[in-house]
């Protein structure tokens, strides 16, 4: 009784897994069908206005070498009825004017010798030009020489004769130990290739219903289906231009139907392919059938499978699964299910173990994704701040120099420094608690707000941060606080007026001497509690002093035995060379802190701020 009551409970729950996963599935399916069919509705849409422009494009060519050929015969007869003479009569260049002005396919028309030179033209300035006198020129004749006696150029050069832009072609005569070089501006190749669409786009069809458009530079409509809108302006709000300029494809809707719309852009017109979404959705509505039929047989002759193995190796084999997908929806994704009783039961086993790989496949993946994507707001978030060294070249009374390197996760820490009039610089570093947007987030807002608090009290730092925090623990939901160190130095004097607020100890050198820890005036943190009074201190910098800021992710940067690099080593690489730049003090303890880290992972921003106080300025 007992054994019954649990396989029908297996069975039961079984039946209830694979509803659940057929839904899932089902759920997946639906999204990247839907998904799979608009790219491949994109992709045909594309395929077929390429393939328009392509033959339009095989059309001019293909009327161009007929062209040309056609020309050979015409003037092999003439020439041969006239003679060589008739290539330099008046008659003969009125001739080859008739033919430019009658034919809108072609712009000049010239006889050119066999030692290179024009002797006949359309265009009179044409006369007498040597093809060998330019490079282009003479590159132009070789590949004519070469040729099997009709050359066609594949692209428009600027013409060697007159600058103008041309394509050229040319055939080889038999009457004359010479050849016709015939150009064409990029306006007749357009108006060719024009022609060519017109005998197609108004007959052609995507599919059942879709069709082609050509669309002019004024958005007028040159050639639609059966030409009933030919000289209309399409019905839609997409921008056609910025469609083909993007290579993407738009859903809107045209002449009253809702319609997939791509672009191409071919000269100074637009072809533009005109897809329903009707048509289209068919497609994927058919293969949704499809696969919903496909899922169904298989979850059906499963369950008939299984329901079957509800004897001997049954209860044993779903207890061991069941344990098994236990520990992996607890997180152990290590975990492989492997109960081998039966083929069967070795094919769960092998899905379970499949399913779960392809599984820590995706997050792989999703990681990945998000790294990628932390990455880049570490990057916005570092565009904040100021970049340019030295921020004042035109300043010689100091050197500051500052950087931050965040970690993988958006961070918070942030350096700032301006000068508040000719005699005031302000000096801020910060660090907010927290990682992730809402600290970048607090980061940008807290930076905003101390730039314009000290700009407005100046020397009264502790006035300014006051304000600050006041302003920040009205808008503070997250719960966050930023530890803020900010001085405010009258240059031509080296008073510093500052407040720091439960920020690291600043670092100070005097000239003469070594850098040591500053056990400065100590308040609470900006953010955490609107009633917080803030004390300013001070001191004043020598020529030769140096000021050195810092974040805890200097100090408390780890290594691989998760000890921790502190502020004894940091004074150490200070203290290398004070003679050094302030970017090379800066990069002397980067390089150690890097050596001491090797390759365990930055777990925190590390930003520093060095300054070096050189003389007050000269006074008149």
């Amino acid at each position: 009784m007992k054994k019954k009551q649990l396989t029908k409970i297996i069975r039961d729950n079984i039946l209830m897994t694979l509803a659940g996963i057929f839904l899932f599935l089902m759920v997946i399916t639906t999204i990247f069908a839907y998904l799979y069919v608009k790219s491949v509705t994109g992709d045909l849409i594309f395929f077929r206005i390429e393939n328009m422009s392509s033959y339009a494009v095989f059309m001019e060519e293909g009327f161009q070498v007929d062209e040309i050929a056609w020309r050979q015969e015409e003037f092999d007869h003439d020439i041969q009825e006239n003679g060589d003479s008739y290539i330099r009569t008046i008659e003969f260049t009125e001739f080859l004017k008739d033919i430019v002005r009658d034919n809108v396919a072609e712009s000049e028309m010239n006889l050119v010798s066999t030692d290179g030179i024009i002797v006949a033209s359309s265009v009179s300035g044409n006369v007498g030009f040597d093809m060998h006198s330019t490079e282009l020129s003479e590159e132009l004749l070789n590949k004519i020489e070469e040729s099997d006696g009709i050359y066609v150029m594949p692209d428009f050069i600027e013409s060697p004769m007159d600058g103008s832009t041309m394509r050229y072609s040319a055939v080889k005569l038999t009457a004359y130990e010479g050849f016709v070089l015939r150009g064409v501006t990029p306006e007749e190749y357009q108006i060719d290739k024009q022609w060519y669409l017109s005998g197609r786009i108004p007959f052609m069809r995507i599919g059942r219903e879709g069709y082609y458009l050509l669309i002019d530079k004024n958005n007028e409509i040159i050639y639609s289906p059966e030409n009933k809108h030919n000289g209309e302006k399409p019905d839609i709000d997409v921008n056609l231009k910025e469609l083909a300029e993007n290579g993407r494809i738009a859903k809107d809707t045209i002449y009253g139907v809702s319609s997939y719309i791509g672009a191409l852009k071919d000269g100074d017109d637009l072809i533009v392919a005109v897809y329903p979404v009707s048509e289209a959705w068919e497609e994927w509505i058919a293969s949704l059938i499809v696969l919903i039929a496909v899922y169904a047989i298989v979850f059906v002759v499963l369950f008939m499978l299984i329901n079957r193995l509800t004897g001997k190796h049954v209860v044993k084999g779903v207890v061991s699964l069941d344990n098994s997908l236990a520990k992996i929806t607890g997180g152990d994704l290590e975990e492989k299910a492997d109960f081998r009783d039966s083929i069967e039961f070795d094919e769960l086993s092998d899905g379970i173990n499949y399913m779960v790989d392809r599984l820590k496949e995706l997050i792989k993946e999703a990681e990945k994704r998000i790294n990628d994507e932390l990455a880049m707001a570490a990057e916005i978030q570092t565009s904040f701040l100021p970049r340019e060294f030295p921020p004042f070249p035109d300043r010689d009374e100091f050197e500051l120099y500052a950087c931050m390197i965040p970690a993988k996760e958006v961070g918070g820490d942030f350096y700032d420094f301006f000068l508040i009039d000719d005699d005031h610089l302000a000096l801020v570093i910060a660090d907010v608690s927290g990682k992730g947007i809402p600290a970048a987030m607090f980061m940008a807002a807290a930076k905003n707000k101390i730039q314009s608090s000290v700009m407005k009290h100046g020397t009264d730092v502790a006035e300014a941060v006051k304000e600050v925090n006041i302003e920040l623990c009205g808008e503070n939901d997250e719960g966050l606080f930023v530890t803020v160190w900010v001085g405010v130095l009258t240059i031509s004097t080296g008073h510093m007026d500052y407040v720091d607020a439960g920020h690291d100890y600043p670092a100070i050198y005097r000239a003469g001497g070594e850098f040591v820890i500053e056990k400065d005036v100590h308040c609470a943190m900006v953010g955490a509690m609107s009633f917080t009074e803030f004390k300013a201190g001070a001191f004043d910098l020598k020529a030769g002093d140096i000021l050195y800021l810092y974040t805890d992710g200097i100090t408390e940067a780890i290594n691989a035995s998760e000890e921790m690099f502190r502020e004894e080593r940091m004074i150490e690489a200070l203290n290398k060379d004070t003679t050094a730049s302030v970017e090379d003090i800066d990069a002397a303890v980067r390089s150690l802190v890097a050596d001491f880290v090797k390759d365990a992972p930055q777990f925190d921003d590390m930003t520093t701020l060095v300054f070096r106080y050189n003389n007050p300025p000269a006074t008149g």
